[in-house]
């Protein structure tokens, strides 16, 4: 599984005899030095799809779950994004399924996830995770396909199972990122036909026939998920298509930005101009009676989508008296993605700071079941507890992407 990850480089020193002028001579020979060349090794990608009872439903037959699958990992394939594609089922033990997708989806049935072995019964998603970021080194992607129900069985505690649950992938989480440290977690949620046992908290099985929703889980360094999105963006899901992506990476980091010129009544200062604003004034034009300027601001390093972006309450001004907007950027060459427009009914001087929250998006606590016992139409039993586990391993020393600050002078 591990990969020993080179970087090739060639110098290549041709020593010519004396003839022509260019070139440095030394001792009457001419060296030409050709600068070393760093060939990229693109990452390995693994994917692991968990096989549990509770995923016999998905596989059964022709359904959205395989049609997704399968053109995700064939888009992976046929972008050349990936040096290598590694298939694996998972329950309580990784069991290598080679690297043929064709083949692999073709044989994703429950009869086939039944004779693959491993612990099939209940459900412990933290040691699943564990075991996945085990086996995830510098340049690999894990991909962890799963229904995300947790399984405490008969007899538990279920609300301190859940509890523990969270805590634990929590602890694999920060764990990993100690090595890892510019990691990011992609989780998108998917809905598929489901036709079989579905099993609840106490591990009693109902039969059922209806939509269920699924995760997939991308984890890898930042830049190789930027890249790998780039390649195979969220719209090009086959079957129900994405119903909501949750993205994190650790913070803060820098980012470019700059005052955006003629975007109120306002100088720029000369030393200074990308985050300095001299003589603010109030709009004199119209009906316009407020203080406003914009800020043009790069935010394509981050694993966040423009629902995300422009919604307001992610952000956190250090000044209430300002109103923030955001919108994206007049496409141009500068590489700025969003424009936030600030506006206020007074002059203020001194630093306008605000802050890119890390916030777990309200989806969350929707699509979650908190019961557990019957299957709830888009819900899952305890998916905020996973989302919550990571979310606090990201954000144990602070809970922000990015800080923008303006002075006014």
């Amino acid at each position: 599984m591990k990969a020993i990850h080179l970087l090739q480089g060639f110098v290549v020193i041709l020593l010519l005899t004396t003839c022509g002028n260019s070139g440095n001579k030394t001792n009457g020979k001419i060296i030409l030095k050709v600068p070393v060349k760093v060939v990229a090794i693109k990452p390995t990608v693994n994917v692991y799809i968990e096989n549990s009872g509770s995923m016999d439903g998905y596989v059964k037959g022709v359904t959205e779950f395989e049609q997704a699958i399968y053109n995700y990992l064939t888009d992976i394939k046929i972008s050349q994004f990936s040096d290598s594609l590694n298939l694996f089922y998972i329950n309580s033990e990784i069991i290598p399924q080679g690297s043929d997708i064709s083949d692999f989806i073709e044989k994703l049935e429950p009869t086939n996830f039944k004779i693959k072995g491993g612990s099939r019964g209940t459900t412990d998603i933290s040691n699943l995770l564990k075991s996945v970021l085990t086996e995830t080194s510098s340049n690999e992607i894990a991909i962890l396909v799963t229904d995300g129900i947790f399984s405490p069985g008969l007899g538990k505690d279920a609300e301190q199972y859940l509890v523990n649950q969270q805590i634990g992938i929590k602890s694999n989480m920060a764990n990993y990122l100690k090595r890892y440290p510019n990691s990011a977690v992609v989780i998108y949620q998917l809905l598929s036909k489901f036709d079989g046992w579905y099993y609840n908290r106490e591990d009693s099985k109902i039969k059922i026939k209806e939509q269920r929703p699924y995760y997939i889980w991308i984890i890898g360094e930042t830049d190789l998920l930027n890249e790998l999105i780039r390649k195979v963006p969220e719209s090009k899901f086959k079957g129900s298509g994405i119903q909501h992506a949750f993205s994190i990476m650790k913070g803060p980091k820098a980012v470019d930005y700059a005052i955006k010129r003629g975007s109120g009544n306002f100088d720029l200062d000369k030393k200074e101009p990308k985050t300095t604003i001299k003589n603010l004034k109030k709009e004199t034009r119209g009906k316009r009676n407020n203080v406003r300027f914009s800020v043009n601001v790069n935010f394509s390093g981050f694993l966040l989508s423009d629902h995300y972006l422009t919604d307001p309450s992610n952000y956190e001004l250090n000044n209430k008296d300002f109103q923030l907007t955001i919108n994206k950027a007049v496409p141009n060459n500068s590489g700025y993605t969003h424009q936030l427009n600030f506006e206020s009914p007074s002059v203020h001087k001194g630093i306008i700071s605000v802050k890119l929250k890390t916030q777990i998006p309200q989806w969350v606590e929707e699509i979650n079941d908190s019961t557990g016992i019957v299957p709830v139409k888009g819900k899952t039993y305890g998916i905020k507890y996973q989302i919550h586990g990571i979310y606090e391993a990201f954000t144990m020393s602070n809970d922000y992407y990015t800080e923008i600050k303006i002075k006014i002078d």
